[in-house]
């Protein structure tokens, strides 16, 4: 059993939204609330040698990005959870949340105890996004999909197997996307085998070749 309370981490410039979100965690039973900047500049120079086991980060802040803030975690603890959390759902900025390491995409309008009860299941190894994210995520991962065929197959992937999937269309290997998790490697190859079987697939190759990226010109 896990002794203590989460180290939190959160980032988000503005300043009311900031205060609440505050206010409420300093309280919280659950997060030890450790490090708090309104900007990536500022988490980046604050963060030092401090455990981080979960960042909530704003995705759109001034100067460097959400986005960038989670790489910048993802490559220095990988072992550190990411939440994105914004006003708006936008499929790009969710899919690029997602291949920098995001385990999850919370909208602002969301009630503090029930994100706080989303960030725990991120840390017990779950990951946030609603079915409506979802459906966007995985029409980015091809937006002439045949239509007929989504619900019963590719929509049925849980949001802890979209987020896997989009890691391996990234690149990433195994032991990675375990690191990334915070999972053995055994519990992605689980996961794995059944995205394969929703998807009717068999192999790696053949996932990223049916559902591969769109190209840009």
């Amino acid at each position: 059993m896990r002794q203590g309370k989460y180290k939190l981490a959160i980032v988000e410039d503005r300043q009311v939204v900031l205060d609440a979100l505050v206010e409420f965690f300093q309280t919280s039973a659950n997060f030890d609330l450790c490090l708090m900047a309104s900007s990536a500049e500022d988490f980046m120079e604050r963060w030092k040698e401090q455990r981080i086991d979960l960042l909530l980060c704003d995705i759109g802040l001034p100067g460097k990005s959400g986005i960038e803030t989670a790489w910048y975690v993802k490559r220095r603890s990988a072992a550190s959870q990411v939440v994105m959390y914004t006003v708006f759902d936008d499929k790009e900025a969710i899919f690029q949340a997602l291949c920098a390491g995001a385990s999850g995409y919370l909208l602002k309008n969301t009630p503090l105890p029930k994100m706080e009860e989303q960030l725990l299941d991120v840390l017990h190894g779950g990951s946030v996004m609603s079915p409506h994210v979802a459906r966007m995520v995985i029409g980015h991962f091809n937006p002439f999909l045949d239509r007929s065929r989504a619900p019963s197959d590719v929509e049925r992937l849980t949001p802890r197997e979209i987020e896997i999937v989009s890691m391996l269309q990234n690149g990433d290997s195994y032991k990675r996307v375990a690191e990334n998790s915070n999972v053995s490697v055994d519990t992605v190859k689980f996961h794995i085998r059944n995205i394969y079987s929703k998807l009717q697939i068999n192999s790696r190759a053949e996932l990223i070749n049916k559902y591969k990226r769109p190209i840009r010109e």
